[in-house]
């Protein structure tokens, strides 16, 4: 989610502007030129299928839509007059409704629908980013190793220190080897054979009085010192090499850092926003390493173990393996990102896109890798500049066109690993950042119809998803404004809503 921030100034709309207008000025573009997207025949090019017969009463709701969506959305006057929106049905690819829907606009978190199509089209929802234990330079010295996995808990990192702790043991500090008791030799099992007894005769019938024993004398014991314990520690480092050092993407105020969006690094756990989630994960490693060494030797007089943080160091090459966690799913982490709007999960699906991708992992590799795929889709992202995977650039530029022909796209039996998409969407009063949605009078007969993302941020409100009808049928739908003020975004939301909520025919 993209907080509204009270230290970015509002914009300012000139006096005696029209409340509502039909097309929108085209918005200024903040991008360099060489990172802007340029079309192409196939990204030109609409989505076609082959029309189907509508019913009459299908066609009848249609033409109900079409002739109401324009009336109230001009009554909602809290769009101000820099708005943009389209609704298609999703069948037919027949437009319902639009108004300056070709104009690049702020698109927000509704940007978020590309980075999951992308991911959908590389990842798909089975792929596992894991986490890695690997050997260091010696063998009292081991790698955390980052891989990416946005949803990384510290209960997982626990368990891994515990497998850790247990592979590096017998190496490090073996138990010792007990000593047997001596076994003795024939040479010490000498028997005494007792002298023959003699006959006495009558002069040897005298009693006669037995010498003393002699008493052996005492040998002193002499106590053995005991042998000292060896301390053995455990030098534990982090790599988070997998993508390059931190940098903030082009189009992110400096405030916005850690708290909006975090630095990108490859290990992160508990959804931590901190400026070095890579130490924070490795510090937390290592501690549990330590506290599970020690349950492992307790008892033991020959060694004491300790674990403790030195620092990173890329892991050696044709390092050995020590121990891994698997990783979470993609599919779990596309949930989390259009469910909560979680930017920092999008960054890092961002940067995983372009390394499935094999273009490396920096932000222009994550930019070229989103607008590929899009263009693949037939999509067209004329005016499209995507500087990052969550929407919080500033510089990012979308069309509520290009939304709605991914979304309907995302239906289409041709693209079946899209197909997730719209289970993974907040749904209308119900869950993630729509839970609180829908809620006034006009549009809360559409809970529950409505699968949509948000985008939220100070001076940009958005939606992009689906509308269920009344008349059973499916219509894809993108709604994006600028706001007056940002004191009005509660009222601005609602007024977005009404365009859904028309869609389903319940308004």
């Amino acid at each position: 989610m993209h907080p509204v921030s009270s230290r970015l100034r509002p914009f300012v709309l000139l006096a005696g502007a029209a409340l509502v207008a039909t097309t929108l000025a085209p918005v200024p573009a903040t991008a360099t030129a060489a990172t802007s997207v340029t079309p192409t025949s196939a990204s030109a090019t609409s989505v076609r299928t082959a029309t189907p017969v509508l019913s009459r009463a299908a066609l009848a709701a249609q033409a109900r839509m079409t002739k109401l969506l324009p009336v109230r959305v001009a009554r909602s006057r809290a769009l101000g007059r820099y708005y943009t929106g389209i609704v298609t049905d999703v069948q037919t690819g027949k437009v319902v409704w639009q108004t300056g829907y070709k104009s690049p606009m702020r698109g927000a978190s509704t940007t978020k629908l590309a980075t999951a199509a992308t991911t959908l089209r590389l990842l798909g929802t089975t792929s596992r980013f894991p986490t890695r234990v690997l050997a260091g330079r010696t063998a009292r010295e081991v790698v955390l190793v980052g891989g990416g996995d946005p949803l990384l808990t510290s209960a997982q990192l626990s368990r891994l220190a515990r497998t850790t702790a247990v592979a590096l043991l017998p190496t490090i500090a073996p138990p010792p080897t007990p000593t047997p008791a001596p076994t003795p030799s024939p040479s010490d099992t000498t028997t005494s054979t007792p002298a023959p007894t003699a006959t006495p005769t009558p002069s040897d019938t005298a009693t006669a009085t037995p010498s003393p024993t002699p008493t052996p004398t005492p040998t002193p014991t002499v106590s053995a010192s005991p042998t000292p314990a060896t301390a053995i520690q455990v030098a534990v480092r982090v790599d988070d090499t997998l993508y390059p050092a931190p940098t903030a993407a082009s189009g992110w105020p400096s405030h916005y850092l850690p708290y909006v969006v975090a630095p990108v690094r490859p290990l992160v756990r508990d959804f931590r926003n901190t400026w070095d989630s890579a130490k924070d994960a490795a510090a937390y490693f290592t501690v549990r390493l330590d506290a599970e060494l020690k349950a492992l030797t307790a008892g033991r007089t020959d060694v004491t173990m300790s674990a403790r943080y030195t620092g990173r160091l890329a892991a050696p090459a044709g390092a050995k393996e020590i121990a891994r966690f698997a990783g979470n799913t993609s599919g779990a982490a596309l949930a989390r990102m259009l469910l909560v709007s979680d930017n920092d999960v999008a960054e890092m699906l961002f940067r995983n896109n372009a390394i499935a991708a094999r273009r490396g992992s920096s932000w222009y590799a994550g930019r070229v890798t989103a607008v590929a795929e899009l263009r693949k889709l037939g999509i067209d992202i004329t005016r499209w500049r995507l500087y990052d995977g969550s929407g919080v650039s500033r510089d990012d530029r979308v069309t509520a066109r290009g939304l709605v022909q991914l979304l309907r796209v995302a239906q289409l039996p041709s693209h079946p690993e899209l197909a997730p998409l719209k289970g993974m969407l907040p749904v209308a009063a119900v869950s993630g950042t729509l839970r609180s949605r829908f809620t006034s009078r006009p549009t809360r007969c559409a809970r529950a119809r409505v699968f949509a993302k948000t985008g939220t941020l100070f001076d940009a409100i958005g939606l992009a998803g689906y509308a269920l009808g009344s008349d059973g049928r499916l219509r894809a739908f993108a709604v994006l404004d600028r706001p007056v003020s940002p004191r009005y975004s509660t009222t601005v939301r609602q007024a977005v809503e009404v365009v859904p909520a028309t869609a389903t025919g319940c308004y």
